[in-house]
């Protein structure tokens, strides 16, 4: 998971915009009258989401003056999706651009492609167009999820704009040393970590299928690997010295990589080191 500063544009600027976008006279006096109500609970999710406790919220059940949920989910997609002649554009493209190196914050392998709602719009309509529901996300991030969301706090998977649990290493994989190779990625937090915090890493690591999706990256990583040592004929201490130096590279990018955690696992192998690299990969 990478961090992802907030967006700077804020919900009552948001709102307006996508409002005045609005056609019809009378939908838009509609979606005016609940104005207040939507920017006073974007605050609350802020607040909520800095205390880490976005699971308090619960979807909304009732009508505001008229208004369904419908109305104003399609703010976000009248508004602020679409390409052409929409001012609400420019702000979807803007929070499109916070992902470091355009890739996914989720699961940092993909590229970011659309906006996904942390709090599902089906469920949280009122933060359809709250900038800090709003993260960039890959389109295997974005629609592989479940529309479910977390009742417990430590059910939540982690939120780009406010957990930052990347100093701390927590991603670790394994050479699985048969024929044909193939690397395991799992999660173990440090041991000092309160409950909470380990158990949320372990959930957005399953939420977001990332054992599985770091694996197929990994294999192609390997087949490459495996295929230089072999051509350049190095020996052991050659290949556990640059495997040493590729890990210490992709860790001071980003600690908790799946390139991180490969690298780690083959420098510390001495079988793939020996003559796992010469093994098919899986």
């Amino acid at each position: 998971m990478r961090v992802v500063k907030k967006p700077i544009c804020v919900i009552d600027d948001v709102y307006d915009i996508c409002v005045n976008g609005v056609s019809n006279i009378i939908e838009r006096r509609k979606l005016n009258s609940v104005r207040d109500i939507v920017i006073i609970d974007s605050k609350r999710y802020d607040m909520y989401a800095n205390d880490k406790k976005l699971f308090i919220l619960q979807p909304l059940t009732s009508l505001y003056y008229g208004i369904n949920q419908d109305d104003i989910k399609k703010l976000y997609t009248n508004q602020l999706v679409p390409k052409k002649k929409k001012k609400g554009r420019e702000i979807y493209d803007k929070i499109m651009s916070l992902a470091y190196l355009n890739k996914c914050p989720f699961c940092g392998i993909g590229v970011v492609s659309t906006l996904d709602h942390y709090l599902p719009k089906s469920e949280f309509p009122i933060y359809a167009v709250f900038p800090y529901n709003l993260v960039p996300s890959c389109k295997d991030c974005n629609t592989g999820k479940s529309a479910s969301f977390a009742i417990r706090k430590d059910k939540q998977t982690l939120h780009p704009y406010y957990d930052d649990l990347t100093r701390e290493q927590w991603l670790f994989a394994t050479v699985v040393d048969t024929y044909p190779l193939s690397i395991k990625f799992f999660v173990n937090p440090p041991y000092y970590w309160d409950f909470v915090s380990k158990a949320r890493v372990k959930a957005h690591f399953i939420d977001y299928d990332l054992a599985k999706r770091f694996s197929i990256e990994a294999s192609n990583e390997l087949a490459k690997l495996n295929s230089s040592f072999s051509i350049k004929e190095f020996n052991f201490m050659q290949i556990k010295g640059q495997l040493i130096h590729e890990e210490r590279t992709y860790k001071n990018i980003h600690l908790n990589s799946w390139e991180s955690a490969l690298y780690q696992a083959l420098a510390e192998s001495d079988w793939y080191c020996r003559e796992g690299y010469k093994q098919g990969v899986l």
